[in-house]
């Protein structure tokens, strides 16, 4: 198992890997960016490429590629390993029964049973109304296959046989979402709970996650008069949270990278259809409105998105929810329009070149909506001028960006031909009934002000240990609020009294290992070489750390004297006023000198 995850490691960087997920800065030798575990205004979150690790210094989280991706993805190391040895074309061997846990289970029996569908599909005499309809939307052989879309049989239980005969349990089959179990009219288990197939006579959209595992299935009904809706989803399973998927990701996440922005349209059939016209960089929702989630998923990869919407008011309307959203995370929104088509699968199968042409077209998404909004009103009316402020204040409202919230309100103003600062004074009541932070997100998290100061003295002590003797003279241990930082510095004086030297190694070797592990985290925090040159820089920020942290440490023994000192009075203790006075007064000038 070593081998396999030392292999791993040495063909993928881990800047790469997390590359993907978040924005890296360069920060001298190594890497910085705004940690994606927890929120955050100023970026603490360091990767080094030298020792392939990763640390964040406000939530405390770190470790190397395989915690990240576990951390990220929610997932189990197993699941971890795989979608790592996937990546990087290493070869896994399972032969750890723990190590092939249920979740990678779940991810064998979809992908049998997508493969066992595909092949139906292309094959099999009874699948001839699923390929009829694929040959009706224009689709080729070959995104047929590289979408390893399917067919699920008209039988009550094909796929479980044949899933069993794969030696799936029928636990397993109905945990993947594959099969249903009968209920009685009271919801209790039917004819002694006997499962059938979810999916029948119907064409089968393999659904993947960002790695290009098969998680789920939307399969479209093939009869008009067969029961349930037109397109039927997987549930909710371990494996697939609807909320939590962009259909396409996988395949598209690579051209979002390189062009800097995605398209988002909304079924599976448009994916396919705007994939095949050769614009990769596309994804849809499955079975959901846009969610924060998928949103974040987005944001890995672009901050800039393309929405395909029908090109009417109602159209617009329909499709509002998810935008505020895209706003709030900082994207940019565009609005391809479809005019003489109600979806892009429409539109391209009259004319590609219309397609390519609306993207170049696209507009921001408040033009569009300032278009759409006052194309049917007469602004010579009051009643008219209102409707309209009515529709767009709350739109503007929800502008992240104050500096295209001005834009826009000042060319509604112009347009209405009213004051500005009427329309600023109506905007804030609809600012107002932004929602508060649910108690299902992350509170922002701050570092308190010692441990950052702490950390970063430290961090200059690692990469310069002969300025030590400088600090020793003028911070004492007990200075340090934050007990990791005081217990490393205690230590690190400690040792250096003994041998008048700190070797890195040889510092490891003789702290404990909670401290080796600090020692190590705090080395991501410096980039010796920004002050090979500057000197003079370096000992002015030695001594503006040991300056500041002496200066909390006082402030704060103050806070204390001074509770001591009112308890004092309150019981009438000369003796103890007296004393608690004159070590006021002695802190006082301490920090009066500073």
């Amino acid at each position: 198992m070593s081998d396999t995850v030392n292999e791993i490691k040495q063909r993928l960087d881990i800047v790469d890997l997390i590359g993907e997920y978040v924005k890296l800065n360069p920060a001298g030798a190594n890497f910085k960016a705004l940690c994606p575990f927890h929120n955050e205004k100023t970026p603490s979150f360091i990767v080094s490429p030298e020792k392939q690790v990763w640390h964040c210094f406000g939530c405390a989280k770190g470790g190397d590629h395989f915690t990240f991706v576990q951390q990220m993805e929610g997932v189990e190391f197993p699941e971890a390993l795989r979608m790592l040895a996937t990546r990087t074309g290493v070869r896994l061997e399972y032969r750890d029964p723990e190590e092939h846990n249920y979740k990678t289970r779940l991810l064998d029996l979809c992908r049998h049973v997508a493969e066992r569908w595909h092949s139906l599909l292309l094959n099999d005499p009874a699948a001839q109304a699923a390929r009829d309809y694929l040959k009706q939307r224009q689709l080729s052989r070959e995104t047929i296959e590289e979408f390893c879309l399917g067919y699920a049989p008209d039988s009550w239980d094909d796929a479980i046989k044949f899933l069993q005969g794969k030696s799936f349990t029928l636990k397993e089959i109905f945990d993947a979402g594959i099969s249903i179990t009968r209920l009685d009219q009271s919801g209790q288990a039917g004819d002694k709970g006997k499962p059938y197939d979810r999916f029948r006579h119907r064409l089968i959209f393999p659904i993947r996650d960002v790695h290009g595992n098969i998680v789920g299935f939307t399969a479209r009904k093939l009869r008009e008069e067969d029961t349930g809706g037109k397109y039927v989803n997987s549930p909710q399973t371990s494996i697939y949270n609807k909320s939590q998927v962009l259909y396409n990701l996988s395949l598209a996440k690579a051209e979002i990278k390189r062009l800097g922005y995605a398209i988002l349209v909304e079924g599976n059939m448009d994916v396919l259809a705007v994939y095949q016209a050769g614009t990769k960089n596309v994804v849809a929702v499955s079975g959901t409105a846009l969610t924060g989630e998928q949103i974040k998923l987005m944001g890995r990869y672009a901050q800039n998105v393309m929405v395909a919407f029908d090109a009417d008011v109602a159209g617009v309307t329909a499709n509002l929810r998810g935008i505020d959203l895209l706003w709030q995370a900082g994207f940019n929104v565009k609005v391809i329009k479809l005019f003489g088509a109600k979806d892009p699968d429409e539109l391209i199968r009259k004319n590609p070149e219309d397609w390519k042409k609306a993207i170049r077209e696209a507009k921001n998404f408040m033009d569009y909506v300032f278009s759409v909004t006052l194309e049917p009103l007469d602004l010579k009316r009051v009643d008219h001028k209102k409707l309209a402020a009515k529709k767009l204040l709350p739109l503007l409202a929800k502008l992240g960006d104050a500096v295209e919230r001005a834009h826009y309100l000042k060319k509604l103003a112009e347009i209405l031909s009213v004051p500005e600062e009427t329309l600023a004074k109506a905007i804030l009541k609809f600012e107002e009934k932004k929602p508060s932070l649910k108690k299902t997100e992350t509170p922002p998290i701050t570092i308190e002000p010692g441990r950052a100061v702490a950390e970063h003295l430290l961090a200059l002590l690692i990469k310069f240990p002969k300025e030590l003797e400088l600090v020793m003279q003028r911070l004492k241990p007990e200075m340090i609020g934050f007990s990791p930082a005081k217990l490393l510095y205690s230590q690190l004086i400690i040792y250096y009294n003994k041998d008048r030297h700190l070797a890195e190694k040889e510092v490891l070797a003789a702290l404990n290992a909670e401290s080796a592990d600090y020692f190590n985290q705090l080395g991501l925090l410096i980039d010796e070489t920004a002050f090979n040159d500057t000197p003079d820089l370096l000992h002015h920020e030695i001594i503006q750390a040991t300056g500041r942290l002496k200066e909390l440490y006082l402030k704060g023994r103050l806070k204390e004297l001074s509770v001591s000192l009112a308890l004092a009075e309150k019981q009438k203790n000369e003796t103890e006023v007296t004393s608690l006075t004159e070590e006021i007064s002695r802190f006082n000038s301490q920090l009066g000198e500073l």
